[in-house]
């Protein structure tokens, strides 16, 4: 049976639309795709001429590039998937300077697979929910919290830059987009300069939270507190039911003032894949 793996191209937009929305093996759409058709880093399956795969990875001017997207048709076998369209992709990250692909694996299907061709785990990464509305006190009366702006944008990426590893960061593009999509972006200052941020978003009647990063100059001041009763109080006003957020499991720190926040394990765990080049 004819099957090659190719770049992506805009006339494939709705195939690979209709396979990322049907497909059982999939992963969540983390960036706007379309605007990445035609690129290297966008590789198709193609069998008889039907788009039956799809891989799309970014680095988002990071050392770390993400899978962004991943899907594949139901009945497909994954290893061919991955060994005729994997490589192409690593070539497009190798000609950038990439220095890992990390994949978060959300539904557990793709962490053997991977496996075998030499991604390690990088860590887990669970879910913690929020139902009632008693809050702790907090303190910080240096501390000042306003709405982001898009003048804030660089200072957040710098908060974004020292506060977590490559894998984590956020590009200037990446916060923007965030910027109108999120439905609360606060920003922390200190003697006016940004040390922290949250950002999250109403999914009524739930509400996520994305985000919180603060500079490990002013990490253990309680700016980390004040901002996640900042976004909770928004999300409360909106009238979000619960608030939903993901922690790694080996942020002691940040497991501890979420816990300290009355917020429970949901009792799913997702692994995040890593292979280095």
């Amino acid at each position: 049976m004819s099957k090659q793996a190719r770049r992506a191209r805009p006339e494939d937009r709705s195939a690979i639309k209709e396979l990322a929305q049907g497909a059982h093996r999939s992963l969540s759409l983390l960036r706007q795709w379309e605007e990445c058709l035609g690129d290297d880093l966008f590789i198709l399956l193609e069998r008889e001429g039907a788009v039956t795969g799809a891989l799309l990875a970014w680095p988002d001017e990071s050392p770390v590039a993400w899978m962004r997207l991943a899907a594949l048709a139901d009945g497909q076998d994954i290893a061919e998937w991955l060994d005729l369209t994997l490589p192409l992709v690593l070539e497009g990250l190798r000609r950038r300077g990439t220095r890992s692909l990390a994949w978060m694996d959300y539904d557990g299907w793709a962490g053997l697979p991977l496996e075998a061709r030499g991604f390690e785990r990088l860590t887990d990464v669970i879910a913690l929910v929020k139902f009632g509305r008693a809050l702790p006190d907090v303190s910080g009366a240096s501390v000042c919290l306003r709405p982001a702006t898009d003048a804030d944008v660089p200072a957040v990426v710098a908060v974004d830059r020292a506060a977590f590893t490559p894998h984590w960061w956020h590009s200037e593009d990446t916060l923007r987009r965030r910027a109108v999509a999120s439905s609360h972006f606060v920003v922390a200052e200190v003697a006016g300069s940004v040390v922290g941020y949250a950002e999250g978003e109403l999914r009524l009647p739930d509400a996520h939270l994305n985000r919180i990063a603060v500079h490990p100059d002013r990490q253990g001041h309680g700016v980390g507190a004040l901002l996640l009763r900042d976004v909770l109080r928004a999300f409360w006003q909106s009238e979000a039911n619960q608030v939903s957020l993901n922690t790694q499991t080996d942020n002691r720190f940040s497991q501890q003032l979420y816990r300290h926040f009355g917020f429970e394990p949901l009792g799913s765990t997702m692994t995040a894949w890593e292979l280095q080049l």
